[in-house]
């Protein structure tokens, strides 16, 4: 965690000068869960209390805002989109019975974070721009709620992100666009005894300015 958070704070220094910024306000969706290194938990024994892991997916909100820097020289295809967001995560457990057979439904985790990110952007030009997005990010713990799971309530995160989309002009604004756009945030923090680590999969609508 502290190579990313290095990394988030050396980037920009690194970069060449920078053209035109725009302005990014975004929301949307996404499926957040823990995922499990294993492929299920092992078998809880018979009058033994087993808290679950919490594999499963549930539903949450992410939105936030970001600036996109463009590195010069390049025409606006690569730059560098510094953001910020709050983001909903967590998950829903189960376990096996003794028999390691029947599948019973634990707990959730319900989580939200304050999340950094600065992301390597790439892009065509036109009206309607493909874009791809890679880079690290890093969060802070803002509320935790569980029940009945394995989970640790810890204060951060970190991990890396990746996605893609599309940016489409609107017309008769020269500096306004909308976008839609599909991100994946990996956590690689554990945060459970069955070393879990956060997950999230994102469709967001973006307006930029």
């Amino acid at each position: 965690m502290r190579g990313i958070v290095l990394f988030l704070m050396l980037l920009p220094t690194v970069l060449p000068a920078a053209a035109q910024t725009t302005v990014g306000i975004r929301a949307g969706v996404g499926s957040a869960w823990l995922a499990v290194p294993r492929f299920r938990s092992a078998p809880c024994p018979p009058e033994t209390h087993c808290p679950p892991a919490a594999p499963e997916a549930v539903r949450g909100l992410i939105f936030g805002g970001d600036l996109d820097i463009p590195v010069s020289d390049s025409s606006g295809v690569f730059g560098l989109r510094i953001g910020t967001a709050y983001a909903e995560k967590g998950g829903a457990g189960f376990r096996y019975d003794a028999n390691g057979e029947t599948r019973q439904r634990g707990g959730t985790l319900s989580t939200s974070y304050l999340q950094f990110s600065m992301l390597l952007r790439a892009r065509t030009s036109g009206s309607l721009a493909p874009i791809i997005l890679v880079g690290p990010w890093v969060a802070s713990l803002l509320s935790c709620e569980k029940s009945d799971l394995a989970a640790i309530c810890k204060g951060g995160d970190a991990g890396i992100a990746a996605g893609a989309g599309v940016q489409i002009a609107l017309p008769g604004r020269s500096n306004a666009s909308v976008g839609i756009e599909g991100i994946y945030y990996r956590g690689v923090r554990n945060h459970s005894e069955y070393d879990e680590t956060t997950r999230l999969a994102a469709i967001q609508m973006r307006f930029v300015f």
